[in-house]
């Protein structure tokens, strides 16, 4: 039954020359890096156990670029855009409705949208006309996935939550999600009805190169930034810069008699910037399963359902001599961190980031290290801004906003 309809699909959405046998073969293996670990294991992927797996590390990338089209009964719209996780997304296309074509777009970056019209921008809070992974998530949020297997990627079908297509019909329709069998990512969704009457798809392909989104409306908000006359000021503008560099943010310095003016553009909140400009102290602690053996009981991400029983210091800021962010076999980011020295560690480490324990990780206990692999729970962009933090120190800083301006 499955077969005959899936079928229909690719003829009616032009996927029949894509989904072929060619890859039935390929990739029964890969080589990746064990989690946090300094040796190396076979990576089997497991079509039924690991698309939760896969979804979940599709949200923790840097970047993608998309194509998608809609079709209602009374619209049809198509559009491509590239999209910073985290960040912004600036999607640009036409919507043709009967005889009539409108062409729209939009820019999203943070809390706000941006939307062209007449020839003008204008800016409203941010809505899912500017953020694709947010109609993704949606659409993808409800059901279990059935795996279908393996036509030139892992194909699944699901139970697609996108009810304004058909209001009338939204019990039946159903999604098609295809896996790259190469990065583990979705490379193409389809939603609609069996029908293809109605239907949203998108293809998504170009992961994690550069892209850079800037807003069309230039407002910038600007900051005294000032230290403590306990701690010495020299070299604290070149400091900031570097942090805000490494954390891939616009900005202006200008150094005062008061302190460093600091200017970001608006869609940075006085949130983010102290975020971006937090001190960047770490300490690293054994773990031990027995809470009558831990020293002090800490919480992962602050969240009190997830304990940590930690045992005795190990390191601390000093001791590192470099961080940076890359991605395994199965697109997985993670922060690669060098010390000064080799340690002979525990098996299991946890990492306390301006007093807030952001991971853990598993070690190998027979050989002395000097990197560790630590693989956070979070977008690319959250774990640029830790990356920064951990390679550039800063003293405690005072952030006061003093205006906001336009260009």
């Amino acid at each position: 039954m499955f077969g005959r309809l899936f079928r229909r699909f690719l003829c009616c959405i032009t996927l029949r020359r894509l989904l072929t046998l060619r890859r039935m073969k390929r990739m029964s293996s890969l080589l990746i890096l064990l989690v946090s670990c300094v040796h190396y294991t076979h990576y089997t992927p497991d079509p039924e156990r690991d698309i939760e797996l896969w979804l979940n590390t599709f949200g923790q990338q840097q970047s993608f670029s998309y194509h998608y089209r809609v079709q209602t009964k009374s619209v049809y719209s198509e559009a491509r855009g590239n999209c910073v996780i985290g960040r912004g997304e600036h999607v640009k296309g036409d919507w043709h409705y009967a005889d009539t074509k409108l062409a729209f777009e939009y820019v999203g970056l943070g809390d706000i949208e941006y939307m062209k019209q007449d020839g003008t921008w204008k800016e409203t809070p941010r809505g899912e006309e500017s953020d694709i992974l947010a109609q993704i998530k949606r659409l993808l949020q409800f059901d279990k996935f059935e795996y279908k297997g393996l036509l030139d990627g892992y194909v699944y079908q699901f139970k697609a939550n996108i009810p304004f297509l058909a209001p009338d019909r939204w019990k039946e329709l159903m999604g098609v999600i295809q896996i790259s069998p190469r990065h583990y990512l979705p490379e193409f969704i389809w939603a609609g009805l069996p029908d293809s009457s109605v239907y949203w798809e998108a293809r998504l392909f170009n992961y994690n190169k550069v892209k850079r989104i800037g807003a069309p409306i230039r407002n910038w908000n600007t900051y005294l930034v000032s230290v403590d006359t306990m701690h010495d000021t020299h070299g604290l503008r070149s400091a900031i810069k570097r942090r805000l560099d490494l954390a891939g943010a616009d900005y202006r310095t200008k150094k005062t008699d008061e302190g460093i003016m600091l200017t970001l553009p608006k869609e940075y909140s006085s949130e983010d910037v102290e975020t971006m400009l937090a001190p960047g102290l770490v300490n690293v602690y054994s773990l031990t399963d027995n809470k009558h053996d831990a020293t002090r009981v800490g919480y992962l991400g602050d969240d009190i359902t997830r304990p940590l029983f930690l045992k005795t210091k190990l390191f601390d800021e000093n001791d590192i001599k470099s961080v940076s962010i890359k991605f395994d076999g199965v697109s997985r980011p993670y922060m690669l961190i060098s010390l000064h020295r080799k340690f002979r560690f525990p098996a299991e480490i946890a990492f306390e980031v301006n007093r807030v324990f952001v991971g853990t990780a598993a070690l190998d206990i027979h050989d002395k290290v000097d990197k560790i692999k630590l693989y956070l729970d979070m977008s690319y962009y959250e774990m640029s801004i830790i990356a920064a933090c951990v390679a550039q120190q800063l003293p405690p800083l005072t952030i006061k906003k003093t205006m906001t301006e336009k260009n």
